[in-house]
């Protein structure tokens, strides 16, 4: 059994290594860190380098945790992958962070983490945003206008406001 990481080379991506570090030392499991590279290869922001993966490795082997680390260049969903290589090696946990992007994009492109959950073979841990976006934390751009008709309505609306 071990600790599946979909990995991406941001805050979030290395605070979801923390955390399977931690999970996997309460588990007695290994670490398996997923990294994929798309087609656009290394210009893309969730493609690690070798250095950034040097740098988890260095985290995990300090903490004691057994790891390796998979870097996968294709051009499937990054889903698919990271679920292909959780059944490959009889995953007790899947780890992922989310990252935030809009809703047109969610939409358009589906999101990683739906994908994984929806159709993953064990527990799926999400470790939430911690990266920094313009705006603050989380930027009004990224949630889609409220839809009154769905019920979707402001917290003061929904107090009699409106």
């Amino acid at each position: 059994m071990t600790v599946v990481v979909g990995y991406v080379p941001t805050e979030t991506g290395f605070s979801t290594v923390v955390e399977a570090e931690r999970q996997a030392s309460s588990r007695d499991v290994a670490v398996v860190i997923v990294n994929v590279i798309g087609t656009a290869g290394y210009r893309a922001p969730t493609a690690a380098d070798d250095r950034n993966l040097d740098a988890v490795v260095a985290h995990l082997d300090k903490c004691g945790v057994s790891n390796s680390v998979r870097s996968i260049t294709s051009d499937e969903r990054p889903a698919e992958i990271i679920l292909h290589v959780a059944r490959e090696v009889d995953a007790s946990l899947i780890m992922l962070g989310l990252h935030q992007r809009s809703w047109i994009a969610r939409r358009m492109l589906g999101s990683t983490a739906q994908a994984v959950v929806l159709a993953a073979p064990c527990p799926v841990l999400v470790v939430p945003d911690v990266d920094q976006h313009a705006g603050g934390p989380r930027a009004k751009e990224a949630d889609a206008p409220p839809l009154r008709s769905m019920g979707q309505t402001s917290e003061w609306h929904e107090r009699g406001q409106g």
